[in-house]
Formats: C-alpha cells, sequence, structure tokens
C-alpha cells in the first residue's frame, strides 16, 4: 500500500475545522467538478446511510471517466469529534488508477490555527494494465486529491472570518 499525506494550517477552531471536513461534500466537492485528473469528467456522490457523518456513514461515488465506469462506495470507520475521522472503500470498488484506499484526516492544535492533514492509503488495481497505469499516475492523483482537500478547507474556513 502506497501512502500520501498532506498538511495544512487553518486560523480556524478544530470544532469549525471539523465540523466542515466531516461533510463529504465539502471535501470531496473536487470530484464534482469536471478537472483535468478527471480527464474533462466529474463524479456523482450520494449520501447512501441514514447519517451523513459519524461512524458508519457511508457515501457512493459514481460516474463516467474517459467512457470507463466509476463506482465505488466508502463508510467511515473511526470517527472521533473535532479530532479525527477514518473512512475507506468497501467492496469491490471501481476505480481507474488506484484500489481499495483508507483516507483519514486529523487535527492538532497549531497555536492560534488548526493543523488538518489528510492522508490516504492505497492499492494499486489489480488488472495488470490498469496497474501500470496506478504505479504511474495513482501518486499525483491522490496528492491532487489531498491538496484540493486541504486548499478547500483552509479558503473556506478563513473566508469566514
Amino acid at each position: 500500500m502506497k501512502t500520501i499525506t498532506e498538511t495544512v494550517e487553518i486560523a480556524a477552531r478544530p470544532e469549525a475545522v471539523f465540523s466542515y471536513a466531516d461533510d463529504i461534500r465539502n471535501i470531496g466537492w473536487h470530484m464534482t467538478e469536471s478537472s483535468m485528473p478527471l480527464m474533462g469528467s466529474k463524479l456523482n456522490v450520494q449520501i447512501v446511510s441514514k447519517n451523513p457523518t459519524g461512524l458508519g456513514a457511508s457515501y457512493r461515488w459514481y460516474g463516467k471517466v474517459m467512457g470507463l465506469t466509476i463506482d465505488f462506495t466508502e463508510t467511515v470507520t473511526k470517527w472521533v469529534r473535532n479530532k479525527e475521522r477514518v473512512w475507506s472503500t468497501i467492496g469491490e470498488p471501481q476505480i481507474i488508477i488506484i484500489g481499495n484506499y483508507e483516507m483519514w484526516f486529523n487535527l492538532e492544535p497549531a497555536g492560534a490555527q488548526t493543523r488538518l492533514t489528510f492522508g490516504i492509503r492505497y492499492d494499486l488495481p489489480r488488472p495488470l494494465f490498469w496497474r501500470l497505469v496506478g504505479f504511474l499516475l495513482g501518486g499525483p492523483y491522490s496528492r491532487w486529491c489531498l491538496k484540493n482537500m486541504c486548499g478547500d478547507a483552509k479558503k473556506a474556513l478563513e473566508a469566514k472570518k
């Protein structure tokens, strides 16, 4: 499994940062907009659990990228209010450049700011061709996602001041 992290300091209280980052619509919106890393495509997200946040919250992502079907579900496996959240894919995800993954964020006080770290630990896809593609593009794609999550959180939370 490959692990990548990205950290940002945000001029906001941990409670505000956690509330923002705990909402999949906030941290995943970069996947719902047309972008180059998604080859001009975008994905849809659906909350499939009764609870939109917290332990057991589940989300389904689906759409097409370069005509290929993307369809996977993730669920929150650890949730510590105002501190940490972990979520991972369940079942057999239909993803192009990475396989099953686990993502997380955690918060640490940093003086008057909050240090927010997002991370991902992922497997390469199983089919040999996509495994090679994942070897080349999985890291850059994952970094793009994490940088967007950090940047979006910082921008949204510091704009409220």
